[in-house]
Parts: structure tokens; C-alpha cells; sequence
């Protein structure tokens, strides 16, 4: 649509002339623009605060986890050392053990052969 001359005029200047009352509402609007200002940046201060908080509690608690891994690792390493020591005196004992048995079947078998009547 086009349109018409005077529509134009009107759209360009709309005769109302300013008054008082509008510039309390243009003041009005500005302190209220300004005052949401405010109350986003309080909020944001309020998150950034929460955030800072939050990553103080959660790296306290980190390094609460770090000392507790570190602490099960070393008794993890303890207790591996003690079942490897544990491990090698087994071994020490069966070979004692084995030759104590080979001795003991090497007599026996020596007794036999001694007592074994000769034919």
C-alpha cells in the first residue's frame, strides 16, 4: 500500500507536543530500565558468587579424593609387597619341601635295593 501525503505528515510528526508529562514517563522508564539493571547485575554477581562458592566446595572435595587415592595406593602397594614376599616363602617352602620328599624316596628306594634279596 501506498501511502497517502498526509498519512506521511502525520507518521512524521504526530502534533503532539511535548509536555512534561512525557518526560516524566521517558525519566520514569530509564530509572525503571535502570533498575533492572541493577537487580540483572545483583543476579549476576549473586551466580558468580554461587559459582565461586561452588568450585571451592568441589575442589576441597577433590583434594579430599586425591589424599584418599593416594592413601589407597599406598596401602595397595604394602599390601602387594606382602603377598610377593608371601608368595616367595611359599615357593622357598615347596622346594624345601620337594627335596625333602626326593631325599626321602631316594632312601627309600636305596633301603629297597639294600634289602632286596640277591639272586
Amino acid at each position: 500500500q501506498v501511502l497517502q501525503e498526509e498519512e506521511l505528515q502525520f507518521l512524521a510528526d504526530p502534533g503532539t507536543p511535548e509536555s512534561s508529562s512525557n518526560q516524566v514517563v521517558v525519566t520514569n522508564n530509564a530509572a525503571y530500565q535502570a533498575d533492572d539493571l541493577d537487580a540483572y547485575d545483583l543476579d549476576c554477581d549473586e551466580i558468580n558468587s554461587t559459582k565461586i562458592a561452588l568450585m571451592a566446595n568441589l575442589s576441597h572435595y577433590g583434594s579430599e579424593n586425591l589424599v584418599e587415592i593416594a592413601i589407597l595406593k599406598d596401602d595397595l602397594q604394602k599390601e602387594e609387597s606382602r603377598n610377593i614376599d608371601r608368595e616367595l616363602a611359599l615357593e622357598k617352602e615347596v622346594k624345601e619341601l620337594n627335596n625333602i620328599m626326593f631325599k626321602r624316596n631316594q632312601s627309600a628306594q636305596t633301603v629297597h635295593m639294600l634289602t632286596k634279596p640277591q639272586v
